[in-house]
């Protein structure tokens, strides 16, 4: 077969890297659209499966072979729906949904969890490039090498023009391929000291032309040994993301990083319309969609828990009269139920007696905002609630030192997805992890260690596991996973990875360096039927591999 000439692949490569940039926005979109079908939105579940054909056909061009069959097999389900249901999905077909999910995640191996897949984990491209520019003093010792278990590659300049070039380099705009391979990086770090910057004026410039070409890939890191207001003040005038003193913390600066991306790639907030008006819910969830929001619907108040407990909407925008259920009847019912105490109700309606209004807000709602309206102040008020209440879920939800889910969400989770394994039928791991002999890090090198040497490992487990894997801190060292549609065996083999380079990391006391290892445990569905079994078989297999030597992986025994 005759090749395809060289413009043309550069375009096809070009059009493929777009379409997997755009895949967590599409599933977003499949995400809305399911929510409305679940509640029998018959246009919904049609918009649905085209939307499903659409990303089926890309997937095949660009030979995506794990998202195209994933893509196929809903497509199919939900056509099905529209033939046997009148377009209200069925269960199955929510399970074939979920393994498009995973599926986005991986698009090219032909099974999540697959040994193609975990031998790809193993071998990762670096997705950060940390550009040291000029002499920088209080670096840690291997620090290419630590940048390396994070997923970072290190490159060092003598000057900020060259950074340039690199940049260029990752939009896929420069003539030849930039020296990590194209495509592989997501964000370039630039690494410097304040004094570095504050040499010469040009420098300077620099810094500020290269933050205004390239906003959304340079992020700027200055460090400095002196550690006051002024030299903070100087930094922010410089226009960094973020200050580090000297000597640089690895975990520290893992953690402005990460917490640097996190402000910058927010998920869309998820609002709930309830109404029984399909022309005043395509403008309202217009208008939100416009704002870059995700919008469900529900047009019969019975089938309104089903959305709330799938889907966890940041808000609730409803209307106040609706046939068989007005909106405060249905507001008191929401309050009723404690795990939707915390979201927001926000009433929009027509209805301008005040005293009525008042008793919206009485039976549970947030506020009313009166028909017509401005769609700015609809916007800006839904954001500014819907923030909140995420805000507030995040503390709510997870553990204040590493931002994992805390102890009891992490069990929550895994009885919800061991139901969702049982309902579609597939594999899921949970995993337990153990930092060994963490209480002599704590007693030999103080608690403040032992904290970095936690959010170290965290940092590692989150830049390691796949987005769909969930991660908890179970207590103290104590950490939990629950891997979806994978088995034990590949479980085990990534755990070792991980575990192998954790063990690599230079942790850091002062001027002392040690290294750290941890045990692994690991519990298998549906070997272990219930969310308890499993938890208490990985607990076992955890306690056996700290009594046979600890730093290492096994897997629970029937």
């Amino acid at each position: 077969m005759e090749k395809l000439p060289g413009a043309v692949n550069e375009r096809l490569e070009l059009l493929s890297r777009q379409f997997r940039d755009g895949l967590a926005k599409r599933i977003h979109e499949i995400d809305a659209l399911e929510a409305q079908a679940l509640s029998g939105n018959a246009d919904s579940t049609r918009e649905l499966r085209m939307r499903l054909h659409r990303i089926a056909g890309t997937a095949a061009t660009f030979g995506m072979d794990a998202l195209n069959g994933a893509a196929r097999e809903a497509e199919e389900a939900v056509e099905r729906d529209l033939v046997h249901a009148a377009g209200t999905i069925a269960t199955d077909t929510v399970g074939t949904i979920e393994l498009l999910r995973a599926a986005a995640e991986h698009p090219y191996v032909a099974r999540i969890g697959s040994s193609e897949e975990v031998s790809a984990a193993s071998q990762k491209t670096p997705r950060r490039l940390v550009i040291v520019a000029g002499s920088v003093a209080g670096l840690p010792a291997r620090f290419d090498e630590q940048l390396a278990v994070f997923g970072m590659m290190l490159v060092r300049v003598d000057e900020l023009d060259e950074i340039r070039t690199y940049l260029h380099q990752l939009q896929g705009d420069a003539e030849e391929a930039a020296p990590p391979e194209r495509g592989a990086i997501e964000h370039c770090i630039l690494l410097t000291e304040v004094a570095f910057i504050a040499e010469t004026p040009e420098r300077l410039r620099e810094v500020v032309s290269l933050r205004e070409e390239f906003p959304s890939r340079l992020l700027t890191v200055l460090v400095g040994e002196e550690d006051d207001f002024q030299i903070r003040l100087r930094s922010v005038r410089f226009g960094a993301d973020a200050f580090i003193p000297i000597p640089l913390d690895l975990t520290t600066l893992i953690d402005k990083l990460e917490a640097t991306l996190e402000r910058e790639q927010d998920n869309p907030y998820h609002v709930l319309i309830v109404d029984d008006d399909p022309e005043q819910v395509s403008d309202t969830a217009l208008a939100l969609q416009n704002a870059g929001m995700i919008t469900s619907v529900v047009t019969d108040p019975q089938k309104i828990f089903r959305v709330l407990v799938e889907y966890k909407p940041e808000l609730i925008l409803m209307d106040m009269y609706m046939p068989g259920c007005n909106g405060a009847e249905l507001s008191g019912i929401i309050r009723q139920n404690e795990n939707f105490v915390s979201i927001p109700i926000v009433f929009l309606s027509v209805e301008t007696d005040a005293e009525r209004q008042l008793e919206a807000i009485r039976s549970g709602a947030d506020d009313f905002i009166v028909k017509p309206f401005s769609v700015e102040h609809l916007v800006t008020s839904i954001r500014i609630r819907a923030a909140r209440t995420r805000a507030m879920r995040f503390h709510m939800e997870r553990d204040s030192l590493t931002g994992l889910l805390n102890h009891t969400n992490l069990k929550q989770r895994l009885e919800h997805e061991m139901q969702r394994s049982r309902r579609i039928g597939i594999e899921l791991v949970f995993a337990m992890i153990d930092i060994d002999k963490f209480k002599r890090v704590n007693d030999t090198y103080g608690h403040l260690t032992g904290d970095r040497v936690i959010k170290s490992l965290t940092r590692l487990l989150v830049e390691r596991l796949r987005r769909t894997d969930i991660v908890g801190r179970y207590g103290g060292e104590e950490f939990g996973i629950i891997f979806f549609n994978t088995t034990a065996y590949h479980a085990e083999r990534i755990m070792n990875e991980i575990r192998e380079s954790f063990a690599l990391i230079r942790q850091n006391s002062g001027t002392t360096e040690f290294s750290v290892t941890f045990s692994c445990g690991i519990g298998e569905f549906p070997r272990f039927e219930t969310a308890q079994e499993i938890n208490e078989a990985a607990d076992i297999a955890l306690y056996k591999a700290k009594q046979s030597g600890r730093n290492r992986v096994l897997i629970a025994e029937s």
